[in-house]
């Protein structure tokens, strides 16, 4: 008779799974653990690299949280400052780090701002000694290819003067550095500069520098950004030429208060076109022309001004102006002068002295004060008739200097000298 199989036979295939039962709830556990590594022990170990990293460059860095994403890591709100670069500071509601393997390869600062102070051959000088210095030394598995910035602001203390204020904002700004050099590309639509006298602009400008060239483009008339514009171009060494073109326009229109330079005027108007370019290390030309429309100099009647010059020699010892001619209403004279370069920018001083002419020549009335028109048609009837004889001349003076490092210093002057009188029947 066949024996029936024990029921105990079963409990082997029971035990196995209860077996994978518990694998199954360790291997759950497993998983939980590692994500809750990577939700907190991994950005707690990001922020804390990023923090050494940059301790170990120089750079004191401070930031409230570190995200992950399948590029890299996020640092939100973050500061950074360098003892080796005093005047710099760095302030970011994000910045994004995308890696390749451990290294970092580009940087994305969104909504940052960008503090300066100094002008920039001081701040450029200390960078390069940074970056020149064991801490900042260049290369390494820690520097990234590339730094991008969007929707961020710049502000700059103190850029070519110690009262002088430059706040760039909505900038676009992207460093790429290379084995060849570095190259700079940034834009803002809104530039805006802010000394004692006043303020200038906002404009629009853009930058485009490589290891061998640079270009700074400002548009004076951002809702026009191609009627008047600056183009300055540059190689590895100098400034090689500058365009200035500007059609008559309102000197609001271009960012410039007429007070800036001294010059009155309801109808002021202003246009200029100019073009320098260096020929050699030790030789530049300069050509120009231009107008001052509607100037009220306390005389009869408003003046118009052109101009136009050409200038020669070292950029450096300074261009001799020469060939060059004002004339101001009918009083035509040479002007005389000189324009230096500098690292940094440019100054020119002019000087200009006109007539004389007979006051005749100014059809407006004359004396002081301003006369009535019906005073003045009486005068006219008296001339017509020969009763009355105006005499007397008028001479003009004028100077103009401008330092490009010191807008808030420019200043223009116009000096009428009369001695117009009005004879009757021939008699003083």
């Amino acid at each position: 008779m066949a024996e029936l199989p024990l029921p105990g036979a079963a409990k082997p295939k029971l035990r196995v799974g209860k077996l994978f039962a518990r694998l199954g709830i360790g291997l759950l556990v497993l998983v939980g653990l590692v994500v809750a590594a990577v939700v907190w022990a991994v950005p707690w170990y990001v922020r804390r690299e990023c923090i050494e990293q940059a301790a170990a460059h120089g750079v004191v860095l401070s930031l409230a949280d570190v995200t992950l994403d399948a590029t890299g890591f996020r640092l939100l709100d973050v500061h950074a400052t360098s003892p080796a670069l005093p005047g710099v500071s760095v302030q970011a509601a994000e910045l994004g780090v995308e890696m390749t393997g451990l290294k970092p390869q580009r940087l994305t600062v969104r909504r940052g701002t960008l503090q300066l102070q100094g002008r920039w051959s001081d701040n450029a000088t200390a960078f390069a000694k940074w970056r020149a210095s064991g801490q900042g030394g260049r290369g390494g598995e820690w520097a990234p290819e590339s730094l991008v910035a969007d929707e961020s602001r710049i502000v700059w203390q103190a850029p070519f003067a110690e009262n002088a204020r430059v706040e760039a904002s909505n900038t676009h700004l992207q460093i790429v550095w290379a084995s060849a050099g570095t190259e700079l590309h940034a834009r803002s639509d809104v530039v805006a500069v802010t000394i004692p006298a006043g303020g200038l602009g906002p404009w629009r400008v853009d930058i485009d520098r490589t290891p061998a060239t640079s270009r700074l483009r400002v548009a004076l008339d951002p809702a026009v950004p191609d009627a008047c514009t600056v183009l300055v171009v540059g190689d590895d060494q100098r400034t090689t030429s500058i365009d200035v073109t500007v059609p008559r326009s309102p000197p609001a229109r271009l960012g410039v208060a007429p007070a800036l330079l001294g010059l009155k005027g309801k109808s002021l108007q202003v246009e200029a076109s100019v073009h320098y370019a260096t020929l050699g290390p030790r030789r530049a030309d300069v050509s120009g022309k231009g107008g001052l429309y509607g100037i009220e100099a306390s005389l009869p009647q408003p003046l118009d001004v052109t101009w136009d010059l050409t200038a020669s020699g070292d950029p450096v010892a300074g261009l001799d102006v020469k060939k060059s001619h004002l004339t101001a209403g009918p009083l035509a004279g040479t002007m005389t002068g000189t324009l230096k370069a500098f690292d940094d920018g440019f100054r020119v001083d002019l000087a200009w002295a006109g007539g004389p002419v007979p006051c005749s020549a100014f059809e407006a009335p004359l004396g002081e004060g301003s006369p009535l028109d019906f005073a003045f048609q009486v005068r006219k009837l008296a001339q017509d008739t020969g009763m009355v004889r105006v005499q007397g001349t008028v001479r003009g003076r004028g100077t103009l200097a401008f330092d490009s490092r010191d807008p808030g210093s420019a200043h223009a002057q116009f000096a009428p000298e009369t001695t117009c009188q009005v004879a009757l029947f021939g008699q003083p």
